[in-house]
């Protein structure tokens, strides 16, 4: 009799994870319809022909030089990497930019003139420090422009006790930034947040008789309702990066002259850049591809490049808005969606592409979803266990494994579209005037030669780790990276 109900139980318990299963697996009919084309391999083949040809060009998007002072903080990720270099292409004095960051900006951009100050942004000592460094006389007299990018990046932090891994960078840190900027005289400041912090958190228990997940088809736009707890959003990351946001934010005062504002990048950023930046088709080319579960999976994604024309606009309508008799609406403290000119993708159309361009081997094995939000459960508990009670006997996960928790899925396993119609509005009409040059599939495939060429030069690294890893102290641009080694 025993062994008939734990054989009873047993089979439940395997029917119900069964149909979760199939339901994380299922795409929505608003999710198809809003994205139903998926990339041919003929299509691919023929923008990455256009890109070897002509690749594509975001300069001629650029607002014009405004002969400022930059401190671009995170400046050597691939955000502010591109801030960086789109403001030398504008035509800035070189000497006038300073980067604040852990890591070096590439060689490149030092010999430029450029300077870098290897700063720690959660140490207000050091951020102050690097701020108040001397200029050089030609351009110690210009205003001053500050682009906050640095963050934290912990996608798989959910619990509040872990909450220290992302706040340390993402509140205090952008705290220590903002205060450094107001004394150092800055009468600009825009800030990298996040789409994702207006995603709420789905639910991916349902009942029996219920086709899909709460919450599995979500909307990122300026109007979109931000969660009002904790538990609501996906995870830490985006609970922090609400947070700094909010202090950007409120900071905007216009009879004082220092503006604010922020960019929400759709999720995920990819690009050329540093190796610093763990952008997704990246991590997928040096990892030669991985198990994945979200084949199905559309979300929108956004050129890194695009992201800092958006920056450099939002500072250009700022700087108009300052102006004594602008009439321009006031749009400070305020904060814009931005994504690709594209419909939203699939990440099989990555795969697609990935395993059609790619010079060195990449795979994409498919898993079950189900069984991997089971194991994602199991993670936590031990990170819990470890974190909580047993620091001194239990080893630290670290890598793929340690990402594999349950805010993951939330973030990885929605169907996500971004709408950016208001920062497309024109500037009289209380938009950025935002007009991204580079659509999803061209700029994968820009990166993709830039990879081919590193490959045949043999400048990659395809070992199957990653040759930068972001540690809770580190300093780079936010991304969301759903990806797993097994």
């Amino acid at each position: 009799m025993t062994w008939m109900i734990i054989t009873s139980v047993l089979g439940l318990a395997a029917a119900y994870l069964n149909h979760v299963n199939t339901a994380m697996k299922r795409v929505p009919d608003e999710a198809q319809k809003a994205s139903p084309h998926r990339w041919t391999v003929e299509e691919i083949e023929a923008a990455y022909k256009k890109s070897l040809e002509c690749p594509a060009d975001a300069t001629k998007s650029l607002p014009p030089k405004q002969s400022r002072r930059y401190v671009v903080v995170g400046g050597s990720g691939l955000v502010g990497g591109w801030i960086v270099s789109h403001l030398l292409a504008r035509g800035e004095d070189p000497t006038s930019l300073r980067i604040l960051d852990l890591l070096s900006p590439t060689k490149e951009i030092l010999d430029l003139g450029v300077t870098w100050v290897k700063t720690n942004i959660t140490d207000e000592l050091a951020v102050s420090t690097s701020f108040e460094q001397p200029w050089p006389e030609s351009v110690a007299k210009l205003s001053l422009t500050v682009f906050h990018t640095a963050a934290a990046i912990r996608p798989q932090d959910r619990l509040e006790m872990f909450l220290p891994y992302c706040s340390k960078v993402n509140i205090d840190g952008t705290k220590n930034v903002m205060n450094a900027a107001k004394r150092s005289g800055a009468s600009c400041f825009v800030s990298t947040s996040s789409g994702s912090v207006s995603l709420h958190k789905p639910n991916f228990w349902i009942a029996p008789w219920s086709k899909l997940p709460s919450r599995i088809v979500q909307a990122i736009s300026d109007d979109s309702k931000i969660p009002e707890y904790h538990d609501q959003f996906f995870g830490n990351y985006a609970v922090t990066k609400i947070e700094a946001e909010r202090i950007v934010r409120s900071a905007d005062d216009q009879s004082s002259n220092f503006r604010t504002g922020c960019i929400r990048p759709a999720n995920g950023i990819y690009g050329i850049g540093s190796d610093a930046a763990m952008t997704i088709t990246g991590v997928y080319l040096r990892n030669r591809g991985s198990p994945t579960w979200v084949r199905p999976i559309i979300q929108s994604f956004v050129n890194a490049e695009n992201v800092s024309i958006a920056h450099l606009l939002y500072e250009q309508r700022l700087l108009e808005q300052s102006h004594p008799g602008s009439t321009l609406p006031n749009i400070g403290g305020q904060a814009f969606v931005v994504t690709d000119p594209n419909p939203a993708i699939a990440f099989s159309d990555i795969y697609t592409l990935l395993t059609t361009l790619s010079k060195t081997p990449v795979e994409f094995p498919t898993l079950q979803p189900g069984l991997l939000l089971v194991f994602s459960y199991l993670v936590e508990f031990y990170c819990v266990v470890q974190h909580k009670y047993l620091p001194w006997l239990l080893p630290k996960l670290i890598g793929d494994l340690a990402q594999m928790q349950p805010s993951l899925f939330a973030i990885s396993d929605i169907f996500c579209f971004a709408d950016d119609s208001r920062a497309r509005k024109t500037p009289e009409q209380g938009g950025l005037g935002y007009s991204p040059p580079i659509n999803t599939l061209d700029g994968m495939c820009k990166q993709l030669v830039d990879w081919n060429t590193k490959a045949e030069a043999k400048l990659v690294d395809i070992s199957g780790k990653n040759t930068v890893e972001i540690t809770e102290n580190g300093v780079d641009v936010n991304l969301v990276v759903p990806e797993m080694k097994i």
